[in-house]
């Protein structure tokens, strides 16, 4: 009778704790990450989200840097540098290799794109990581944007009354190209005597008698 009771209190327990695994413990991770992200949503900066990404708490981190990342009044660079540091913090956080890479690559792309020249410092100096920075750049310098097609083939007007150049006009053209062929062909091969330009001799008007 004692062990039943005994197995029945270790079952018991034993419930209860799994019961509280399931369902209080997520919870408190749950606050303990709204908790540990102290940064003013008003007014968030890069620099203590960088704070924030070195103490390992990248949650907190990449919710910094989206918020930054919606001020319109950042400059072309402070935005590229919120995407180095999504990048770094992508490359931190994600375990699945695929989507690491993927999403590392697209935050550097993204940076590449606000601020071409971008040169600054990266938070994370591992190989693999310089390597996909490197082939974000690489694949933003090789996008082919597709010109305005009104711009190619775009032709100036003229005022209604100014006259064309004469030679713009397509039957001057067409003249001076019909000259320059006539004195081509008459002038002939270099060796060639110059043609006869005397007149013929005509015969002498007939008199009243015939002749």
């Amino acid at each position: 009778m004692h062990k039943k009771v005994l197995l029945f209190r270790f079952s018991l327990t034993l419930m209860l704790i799994s019961y509280l695994v399931v369902t209080v413990l997520p919870i408190g991770v749950l606050a303990q990450e709204s908790i540990n992200c102290p940064y003013d949503k008003n007014a968030p900066t890069l620099d203590h989200a960088r704070q924030t990404f070195k103490g390992l708490n990248y949650n907190c981190a990449e919710m910094e840097i989206n918020d930054l990342l919606k001020d319109e009044s950042l400059t072309l660079e402070e935005k590229a540098n919120a995407h180095v540091l999504m990048a770094a913090v992508y490359y931190a956080k994600l375990k699945d290799s695929k989507e690491k890479r993927s999403k590392v690559i697209e935050q550097f792309a993204k940076a590449f794109r606000s601020y071409a020249d971008w040169s600054g410092d990266v938070d994370i100096k591992s190989t693999e990581f310089l390597s996909m920075m490197e082939q974000a750049k690489s694949l933003v310098n090789t996008e082919i944007k597709t010109p305005d097609i009104d711009t190619l083939v775009a032709i100036p007007k003229l005022d209604s009354g100014e006259k064309k150049a004469w030679y713009t006009q397509w039957w001057a053209i067409g003249l001076g190209v019909g000259v320059v062929a006539v004195v081509l062909l008459g002038s002939g091969g270099g060796d060639d005597p110059p043609p006869d330009t005397t007149l013929a001799t005509f015969p002498p008007t007939p008199g009243k008698d015939g002749r």
